[in-house]
């Protein structure tokens, strides 16, 4: 099995968790339900930016910094259409920028912390 395909199914495996405390989180805070979906939907389309980058990187041979400068402004693009930022307005596109490339950064670094043997992950 290849990393792609194991960090492929580790991020299902993620899903599957998030998707599974959702239903207990939305029940103790009723109020927010809507948001702990929005928010679980938000970081996994985040997440596959990062393997769909990973598997072009891979196959065009591209080098860390240079996946990252690719994924940026996906992520970018992802966070503004969150709700986190609906309706909102940047004042400062540099640090938006910046900020960006650290949440970019960082998912790498979450998604490469998993083992690569890993098949399941317990939920309990």
């Amino acid at each position: 099995m290849t990393w792609l395909k194991r960090i492929g199914g580790i991020l299902l495996k993620v899903g599957e968790i998030a998707m599974g405390v959702s239903p207990i989180l939305a029940s103790a805070y009723p109020k927010q339900a809507g948001g702990i979906q929005v928010v679980s939907q938000d970081l996994a389309e985040l997440g596959n930016i990062i393997v769909m980058i990973e598997a072009a990187g891979q196959a065009l041979n591209i080098a860390g910094p240079d996946k990252l400068k690719a994924a940026a402004p996906l992520v970018a693009q992802a966070i503004l259409r969150s709700a986190l930022v609906a309706n909102h307005k940047i004042e400062n596109q540099a640090l938006f920028q910046g900020g960006s490339v650290k949440i970019a950064d960082g998912l790498v670094d979450i998604l490469n912390s998993f083992h690569a043997s890993v098949e399941t992950v317990a939920t309990t």
